[in-house]
Formats: structure tokens, C-alpha cells, sequence
């Protein structure tokens, strides 16, 4: 039994761990009242298929999400911005730690340095995560979701894939994630996947009959924040044009903005200024420019990746977790949208590499991972490159060194913590 004094230090290192988390989460909540983001192109979404009117147009703040995405304010909708923005957060902060939870209990062992491995993934995955509060956006839903879903891979799969198509149709990002039930012949989940993805996807275009509300302007205003910064609450201007009466009008509206190879078409992802390249498709459309087809360099980086992943499934088929997060990974290292925010997806994956290198006591392996680490999680390691194309792409060209590392290291060294726990 441990003595008093033992007991009493324990319960004050809880407490004091705690009392931390809730003053950071209270600074994090008042930057986000005080700070604009994309809550407002989500809600002007939202405002927009209520209306009647097109939900992808081109301006400033452009909506490229699926066109269910506007419906994920639809419950908070009625209650107004104010209440939505902080039910919105709270949903995240509850989401987060729900996944920390389930990532550290499907991944980490029972051993010394469990607690070191947690801190270090939750250090160098910090600037995802706070990008995801400070921009506003669905990233930590759509972890949660996925995250979730692969935890109940094997003893829920109804459930799960459930959960992993409700990510999908949020957000392009976890729709690699079909390829695993592919790969495990899970023919069953397979069929619910694709099903709830295509009715998620086709709803708002079956749903817009019910919308009689219309909107004559030719534009609208949405605030950008709850509380004011220096005696003003911002806000956003917005586009209202009315949609098309086709009957996949909404469709028609995201394939033309996303994937659409017009030559008039506006391919945002091949910008050469842009300040951070962060997607693997968009590096690689910016460095080969119109000789490739954007589309082909799509469709070239995804034969890529599953292949190799195909390779990984036959081989450590029982590494259910480890697979998925590999999976979920290699989509945002692919999708044209990836930034800061979504390379929350690589929390997994920290786990699981620094784990091995810490219990094995591995010099070159920590020093490895603590530099893929730190050009993926620490936005200062940067400004150590030479500005240009390397310092500019080298959030993603760090994911996929990361991402290659834990490939190799689940096909040499397996991970069956995800199978090999008792039921509960």
C-alpha cells in the first residue's frame, strides 16, 4: 500500500495538472470569443442552404468542404452565433480529450515511460492543435471521428463505419479510410461506408426542396467574433447568389471548385506563393505546373500510398489502430486542403514511434524523431532552412519522413496493443 505522504503528493500533482488544463483552456476559450476564424464561413455555410442560395462560391473566405458540411451547425443554427461559437467549443474540447484518451489507451503500454511518450506527442502535436482552436475549424471532429471509428474497428464495425463516414463527408480528408475495411475484405463495412458516404454527400441535394426561405440581397453579414477586440466585433461579407434548380446543383458546385480540370478553373493549391505547401499534391502541383494534370498528380500519389498500405495490411494485419492511423495519415499528407490543423492526425503515429524509441533506448532513433518532430510541430524549426521552396514545403516533406518512419517500424516490429487488450 502506499503511505499517506506518497498518496498526498500524488493527489496534488493531479491537481495541480488539472488546475494547468483549465487555465490554458480558459485563455484558449477567451482568445477564441475575441478572435475571428472560419466558425463564420461554417455559419455563413449554414446561412446559405437555409436560403436557398449557392454554398461554394468563390471569395475571400472560400467554402471547399463538402456541401454536408454545411449542416453541421444546423443544431446550434437556432440558438444564434454566440451560443453556436461556444457549444462549438466546448463540443471540440470534450472531442480532443475524448481522443487523446482513446489513442493513448489503444497504443501505449503499461511501462515506465508511458507518461514521457504521452507529453512529447501531445508537445510537438500542440501547434496542430491549437491552429485547429485559433482557425476555427472542424479538425478535431473530424479526428475524433476517425479516431473513434478505427478504436471499433474490430468489435463494432457497424459503428465504425458509421463514424469514419461521417468524417468523410465532413471533410475529404479520412476518405482514404474506405481502403482498410478494402484491404481487410471487410466487404460488409465496406458497402455501409460507401453508402452513408454517398447519402451524406447527396443529402443537401435532396434536402434543399424542403428550403422555402429565400434571399434577395447580394450579400450578408456574418460576425466574426463574440467578444469585441479593440471595441469592435468584426464582420464578415459574404456572396449571395441563388443555386442552380439542376438536381445535383450542390454536387456540381464542389467537384467544380475542388477537382474540376477546366483551364478556367481556379487551382488554388498550385500557388506558388504560397507561404506553406503543406500537402504532398500541392507540392507537387506547384514544383511540376501545368506539364502534369493537378488530377493526375491526385490520383498518382493515392495508387502510391495504397499500394504501400496494401503491403502494410497483408503483413501486420492485427495492427488494427496502427494501420488506421497510417491510413488517416496518408490522406492528409495527400489532400489539397492539408494544413497546420489537420497534421493533428499524426498524434497516433507520435505515439507509436516515440514509444519504440524511448523503451528501447535508442540514441539514433530519439534524435531522428526529435528532429521529424520538431519540423512537423514546431513552427520556429523553419526559419533554420533557407527561405525557398524546402522551407516553404517542409511541413509536409516532415509528415511523410514521419510517416515513412512508422511504416517501416510497424512492418519490422508490428503493434498488436489494439487486439491483444481484453474485452471490456
Amino acid at each position: 500500500m502506499p503511505s499517506l505522504s506518497r498518496l498526498l503528493r500524488m493527489s496534488v500533482a493531479r491537481w495541480l495538472v488539472a488546475g494547468l488544463g483549465f487555465a490554458l483552456t480558459a485563455v484558449l476559450f477567451y482568445r477564441y470569443l475575441v478572435h475571428d476564424g472560419d466558425f463564420d464561413v461554417y455559419w455563413a455555410a449554414t446561412f446559405r442552404f437555409l436560403h436557398g442560395l449557392k454554398v461554394h462560391i468563390y471569395e475571400q473566405n472560400v467554402f471547399t468542404y463538402p456541401t454536408f458540411a454545411s449542416f453541421l451547425l444546423l443544431p446550434v443554427y437556432p440558438l444564434g452565433y454566440s451560443v453556436g461559437k461556444i457549444l462549438f467549443f466546448a463540443v471540440n474540447v470534450l472531442i480532443l480529450m475524448g481522443a487523446v484518451r482513446t489513442c493513448q489507451r489503444e497504443i501505449l503500454f503499461d511501462s515506465p515511460v508511458r507518461t514521457a511518450v504521452l507529453v512529447i506527442a501531445l508537445l510537438f502535436c500542440a501547434r496542430s492543435m491549437l491552429a485547429v482552436f485559433n482557425n476555427q475549424q472542424t479538425d478535431i471532429l473530424i479526428f475524433g471521428l476517425v479516431i473513434f471509428g478505427v478504436a471499433k474497428f474490430v468489435r463494432r464495425p457497424v459503428a465504425a463505419a458509421g463514424l469514419l463516414a461521417l468524417a468523410a463527408a465532413l471533410k475529404a480528408n479520412p476518405l482514404f479510410m474506405v481502403l482498410l475495411p478494402v484491404f481487410k475484405r471487410r466487404w460488409a463495412m465496406v458497402a455501409i461506408f460507401v453508402s452513408l458516404t454517398v447519402g451524406f454527400i447527396g443529402a443537401p441535394d435532396i434536402a434543399k426542396y424542403a428550403v422555402t426561405d429565400t434571399w434577395t440581397g447580394a450579400e450578408f453579414t456574418v460576425p466574426g467574433s463574440v467578444l469585441p477586440k479593440h471595441d469592435v466585433v468584426p464582420q464578415g461579407r459574404f456572396k449571395a447568389q441563388a443555386r442552380d434548380q439542376d438536381v445535383w446543383a450542390y454536387l456540381r458546385e464542389h467537384y467544380a471548385m475542388t477537382l474540376s480540370v477546366s483551364p478556367d478553373a481556379i487551382r488554388w493549391w498550385q500557388d506558388r506563393g504560397s507561404k506553406g505547401n503543406q500537402s504532398l499534391y500541392r507540392i507537387m502541383a506547384s514544383w511540376l505546373g501545368n506539364a502534369v494534370s493537378a488530377n493526375m498528380v491526385l490520383l498518382g500519389l493515392c495508387t502510391f500510398f495504397g499500394l504501400t498500405l496494401l503491403a502494410a495490411t497483408r503483413r501486420r494485419k492485427d495492427s488494427i489502430f496502427i494501420l488506421g492511423m497510417l491510413f488517416y495519415t496518408a490522406f492528409v499528407l495527400i489532400g489539397p486542403q492539408s494544413s497546420k490543423p489537420h497534421f493533428i492526425a499524426f498524434f497516433g503515429l507520435l505515439l507509436f514511434c516515440w514509444q519504440d524509441a524511448l523503451l528501447k533506448r535508442s540514441g539514433l532513433k530519439i534524435v531522428c524523431l526529435a528532429v521529424l518532430s520538431g519540423l512537423l510541430g514546431v513552427k520556429a524549426a523553419a526559419s533554420l532552412l533557407p527561405s525557398g521552396p524546402l522551407a516553404r514545403d517542409i511541413v509536409g516533406l516532415a509528415g511523410l519522413a514521419l510517416w515513412l518512419y512508422s511504416y517501416l517500424l510497424l512492418m519490422i516490429s508490428g503493434h498488436a496493443r489494439s487486439v491483444s487488450r481484453p474485452k471490456t
